[in-house]
């Protein structure tokens, strides 16, 4: 094998590294721009593979046969390259560049389809840097492969080294680039690798001295102005994707954090965001008519509670209000993204006092495999402050196999809370598995034995509960207590949804009102399909017109 194979198979192994980075990259962008839609991760792919297999056909017009090694074919092939990856590298800014304008077209439609147009009518920009990026490929296996018996074993080896480059990519920047490096930082090296290919393109195809010169010089001088120019480039690149045409209404992030797991944003207002789409407000406040109320709402529910878990930690406010409970002992919290911890928490006021709590004990970990590997243990509640119920990977939160995997862990008479975010799937779901649920807003709170409200106890609880020495309700104050005593009162105000008297299950639903939620005056649930593994839920479209509705 000489020295030249030996540099193509360097050169296709860094092309794959480089292709499959960028794949990765751009999952992500569009992912984020989606507030985490399922359907992207299939759309990207399937644009990347068709983008690669036209790449790969369009290569055949550059490629000549009785020659394959005229230097001249190397030399246009290096400015190919680096035409690529400079299409490659600038595909995420003009991404989040078109996403806004089209936002505000669609703005005032409810079509679900329409509302995702902004992301989708990007999409052909994939398929055509995958093209450029796949061209690459096959034109190198064609210069580097003479024709004679031992092409066949040539080609193995060189695919072998682009698979090998693109398993590399795939690694390294899913989960070591993505922990270390922004996206202007993936890119930037991405760009880099890319002149540095475009440069050993043209030393491969040695060129006389001049004009290796003159190319090297051009590439370099190309990079550096790219350099320049990326920090305006990406500079409110996710404000864009997240705010469309609201981007400059909103303004920049107070805070913004990029890790393998996902993106978090913060905005000004210190709510919190996770993949491009509300995760929660980073407050501990009640106040009256509040959504804050669902964690306070424990003791109304639960006599004694003294051991809690929570899965899903995000920006710690829950996990604050539950560890500061008068007559919790221990939290123990699991979530899968570690930067929560490590970088969110730590630098805001109402939940950075967790991390010191020595009743809390924060684990980073998939809360599935968490119950699954300590079947042992059992908590008196258990908290769920579910993401939205039509996201990616949301069924293996609301499904009816994790609320039985729930259900194992309560002690008895033990309480599960979890938000629904709306589904009445979810709702329908949760009465398969629990013997009683009540609705508090848009939260189950589901038990395995009959659950009995109590005002009193709820009450006392209340008018103890401090959260970093500060009292929840001042009653010192007439305001303080005229506070408690609405907060309570809402136990004296429910509405009996409508029953399924054909199934126990269904025996009681009680709806807590607060201002502004409009709770169904039915559950419909004989109209309700409950969430499994397979069925994936709500992650995907619901289409009643197409043939296929019954798949889901």
């Amino acid at each position: 094998m000489n020295l030249r194979f030996i540099a193509a198979s360097f050169l296709v192994a860094l092309t794959g590294f480089i292709a499959l980075s960028y794949e990765i990259c751009w999952i992500r962008i569009y992912s984020f721009s989606s507030g985490s839609r399922a359907w992207v991760f299939g759309a990207v792919l399937g644009t990347y593979l068709i983008g690669l297999a036209l790449g790969s056909l369009w290569s055949l017009r550059f490629q000549d046969a009785k020659d394959g090694s005229n230097p001249s074919h190397l030399r246009a092939l290096s400015l190919f390259v680096l035409g690529a990856n400079i299409f490659g590298f600038l595909l995420a800014p003009m991404v989040s560049w078109i996403v806004p304008p089209v936002s505000e077209w669609v703005v005032s439609t409810n079509s679900w389809a329409i509302q995702q147009l902004p992301s989708l009518i990007t999409l052909p920009l994939v398929g055509i840097a995958a093209a450029l990026l796949g061209a690459t490929l096959p034109l190198i296996c064609h210069f580097a492969i003479k024709p004679d018996a031992k092409a066949g074993a040539r080609l193995s080896y060189l695919y072998l080294a682009n698979i090998l480059g693109s398993g590399a990519g795939s690694l390294l920047t899913g989960f070591v680039f993505m922990d270390h490096f922004s996206m202007q930082g993936i890119c930037l090296l991405l760009l880099g690798l890319g002149l540095l290919l475009s440069i050993g393109l043209a030393i491969y195809s040695q060129l006389a001295p001049k004009s290796s010169l003159r190319q090297t010089a051009l590439t370099i001088t190309i990079g550096t102005a790219l350099f320049a120019s990326a920090s305006f480039l990406f500079n409110g690149l996710y404000e864009r994707l997240q705010w469309k045409h609201e981007y400059k209404e909103k303004g920049s992030f107070k805070m913004l954090v990029e890790s393998r797991f996902g993106v978090i944003s913060v905005d000004q207002e210190e709510r919190i965001y996770g993949g491009g789409i509300y995760d929660g407000r980073l407050s501990t406040e009640l106040v009256p008519d509040s959504w804050m109320i669902r964690p306070y709402f424990i003791s109304a529910a639960h006599q004694a509670p003294k051991e809690i878990l929570v899965i899903g930690l995000s920006g710690g406010t829950w996990t604050q209000i539950l560890v500061n409970h008068p007559q919790v002992e221990k939290v123990t919290a699991i979530e899968i993204n570690g930067a929560y911890k490590d970088k969110v928490i730590p630098q805001f006021d109402s939940s950075k006092s967790i991390l010191t709590n020595p009743k809390l004990e924060i684990i980073t970990d998939d809360g599935r495999r968490w119950l699954r590997m300590n079947k042992g243990r059992k908590f008196d509640v258990i908290v769920a402050n579910s993401t939205y119920h039509f996201r990616e990977h949301a069924t293996n939160l609301i499904s009816k196999e994790f609320m039985t995997q729930v259900n194992n862990h309560l002690k008895p008479k033990g309480i599960y809370l979890f938000n629904t975010t709306g589904s009445r799937r979810a709702i329908k779901t949760a009465a398969e598995v629990f013997t009683d649920m009540h609705l508090l807003l848009n939260n189950v709170v589901a038990s395995n034995a009959p659950i009995q409200l109590n005002k009193e106890r709820w009450h006392n609880v209340l008018s103890e509960y401090q959260i970093d020495g500060e009292s929840v309700f001042d009653l010192q104050t007439d305001q303080g207590q005229s506070d408690l005593e609405y907060t309570v009162s809402i136990l004296d105000n429910f509405d009996i949804l409508e029953v399924d008297n054909s199934r126990r299950l269904w025996s009681k639903y009680v709806a807590l009102e607060d201002k502004g939620y409009n709770h169904p005056k039915s559950l419909k649930a004989k109209d309700q399909r409950i969430i499994t593994d397979n069925n994936l839920g709500h992650e995907f479209p619901y289409l009643p017109t197409l043939p296929w509705k019954n798949l889901q």
